[in-house]
């Protein structure tokens, strides 16, 4: 199976045909019984979800829940935040946020509680 970059793609079949099982592999939460993954061309030794992370491998799971007291922005760096000297960096989540946002067409607010949002708000909210 190969995939490249910026691809979205369907993984479809059977209940018990290994789907979660693969995502769950290639995001580091399973380590593989057996098999090679590559990237770019490399063998890579995913043992954790930071590892795959680092890698640029990430993972949206069907069954993720939001923190609905939280903003869209932390929603996304829950785990991941962007610190400095403790300090999270909220400027520069602000604009990783924004350029997500443009790379998948939306444009909403991240500064919106999960709830409040939708699926086109004006630029004008940002």
């Amino acid at each position: 199976m190969k995939l490249r970059r910026g691809e979205v793609l369907g993984l479809v079949g059977e209940n018990g045909a290994g789907k979660s099982t693969l995502i769950k592999v290639l995001g580091g939460a399973h380590l593989p019984d057996f098999g090679k993954i590559l990237i770019e061309g490399q063998p890579i030794d995913i043992l954790s979800p930071t590892t795959a992370q680092q890698v640029g491998i990430s993972i949206i799971y069907q069954e993720f829940n939001l923190i609905p007291d939280l903003t869209v922005r932390e929603n996304i760096f829950l785990g991941r935040e962007k610190t400095r000297m403790g300090f999270v960096g909220a400027t520069q989540e602000q604009r990783a946020t924004l350029e997500l946002f443009e790379k998948i067409g939306i444009n909403n607010s991240f500064r919106c509680l999960p709830g409040r949002q939708t699926g086109s708000l004006r630029k004008e909210a940002l």
